[in-house]
């Protein structure tokens, strides 16, 4: 093997495999980025047995071959080299030599025979969808998908496919965030449990062009995204989701409608202090044209007053302030609406601009309730 190719191209392809490669895997192979050089290129493929990453970059191929190489040095040495054109070339005794401007390096590596590569068929639902939305969908729910759970189902984002919509769901015990968007006309249908971690890689992926597009292909049990110059393989988790839709309440007492920014302002000062308690609560004292948020703790209190439109008299509830404070991060819109029951009933926040977006929290049940 031998070839020619940009530093920096290099570096992104590796960089990208290095984040789906196994770490400390019985698999030892799987700690290892496979090199592949053929007349389309330069191919980087890693895995951990769940993941698959495969990128293709340009590069002037003198001779083919492959070889799996140690894939943290290899990343390690890679990112260090200069700006410029690198060559590198693989020994007979398998031992990969890369040269940039003045720099040399020799790694060790092992034949690629036994590396275990992702099926290409067997997906039967595909959709296009532009980057920036794929991001966008992701990071609103991400935050809400569980590291672990009882429930498996619910450690993964569920993305429901039909008539046309698309949902990408998350959900815990305490909170859930749905984004939906009319994609087509076509009324296909499809639905998928994909693993949070695969869904952090996919939104890395992503590119904040809006000009381009991503392939988002579904099977029974693996997705697979493409986004031109890489294909990412994950397993699916196998399950039921939640029935989601059942879980928003249909009926509300109070309605408030509040500018977001001084909503995300006002939220973010008051978890300060929230944070320094050990009930980690926030609390929303809702009355006629106003929304007080205050929190307190030993190291203090804080309150924060804001103007706003109400319908249905008044309430007070308290929250858990984290669910908020992530919330603020991925919520967008000129103003929300916080629709409330009772205080010990589910909220639900959306923009006031629709429906898109819908983050659902649960209260906290204090002693005055």
């Amino acid at each position: 093997m031998k070839f020619r190719c940009n530093s920096k191209e290099l570096v992104s392809a590796i960089s990208t495999a290095i984040r789906v490669m196994a770490v400390r895997s019985p698999m030892e192979i799987l700690e290892g980025v496979l090199l592949k050089a053929d007349e389309t290129g330069l191919t980087v493929t890693a895995s951990d047995g769940n993941m698959t990453s495969v990128t293709r970059i340009g590069a002037e191929i003198a001779q083919e071959g492959s070889a799996i190489i140690p894939g943290r040095l290899l990343g390690e040495v890679v990112r260090k080299l200069p700006d410029g054109e690198v060559d590198a070339s693989l020994s007979d005794s398998c031992v990969l030599t890369i040269r940039c401007g003045y720099s040399r390096t020799n790694i060790a590596g092992r034949s690629a025979d036994e590396y275990p590569l992702p099926e290409e068929g067997g997906f039967d639902d595909e959709i296009e969808l532009p980057q920036p939305f794929i991001k966008e969908m992701i990071q609103q729910v991400a935050f809400a998908v569980p590291a672990e759970d009882q429930r498996v189902v619910l450690t993964g984002g569920f993305l429901n496919m039909a008539d046309g919509k698309i949902d990408m769901v998350g959900l815990d015990g305490f909170r859930m965030a749905v984004r939906s968007a009319r994609v087509s006309d076509v009324g296909k249908r499809a639905k998928a449990i994909i693993p949070s971690k695969a869904l952090d890689e996919i939104a890395k992926l992503m590119s904040d062009d809006e000009e381009k597009k991503a392939l988002i292909r579904l099977g029974k049990n693996r997705v697979l995204v493409e986004n031109g110059q890489t294909k990412f393989y994950a397993s699916l988790i196998e399950g039921e989701y939640i029935d989601y839709r059942r879980v928003i309440p249909s009926q509300f007492n109070v309605t408030v409608k509040v500018d977001r920014q001084s909503f995300c302002d006002s939220v973010d000062r008051a978890a300060l202090i929230a944070r320094m308690s050990r009930s980690n609560l926030i609390r929303f004292d809702i009355s006629e044209g106003t929304l007080v948020i205050s929190a307190s703790s030993e190291a203090g209190d804080a309150r924060e007053e804001l103007e706003c439109t109400t319908q249905g008299g008044g309430l007070t509830i308290s929250f858990n302030v984290r669910y908020f404070t992530e919330l603020i991060r991925v919520i967008s819109g000129d103003s929300l609406t916080i629709r409330l029951g009772t205080p010990v009933s589910p909220c639900v926040i959306s923009p006031d601009e629709g429906e898109e977006f819908i983050y659902l929290v649960l209260p906290v049940r204090t002693n005055a309730q």
